[in-house]
């Protein structure tokens, strides 16, 4: 996840969580997360429009990224 604020820019909002904490914890439960390391990426209105669970390549994470802002 490292450097995509550097790709994207203002395009997107990159958050990490620790789902250990209170404010991870919340979203590991909100989201329905089954393991460690993953992934949600929201639309502005909050909804889900995809999420990956564990490791992902940089490949993964750019196609996913694209398609979500419709590239």
């Amino acid at each position: 996840m490292n450097g995509l604020e550097d790709i994207y820019g203002s395009e997107i909002d990159v958050r990490r969580l620790n789902a250990n904490l209170p404010d991870g914890k919340s979203a590991f439960q909100y989201y329905s997360l089954q393991g460690h390391p993953s992934f949600v990426l929201l639309n502005p209105e909050g909804e889900v429009l995809w999420q990956g669970l564990g490791e992902q390549s940089s490949e993964s994470l750019h196609e996913n990224i694209d398609i979500a802002l419709g590239k």
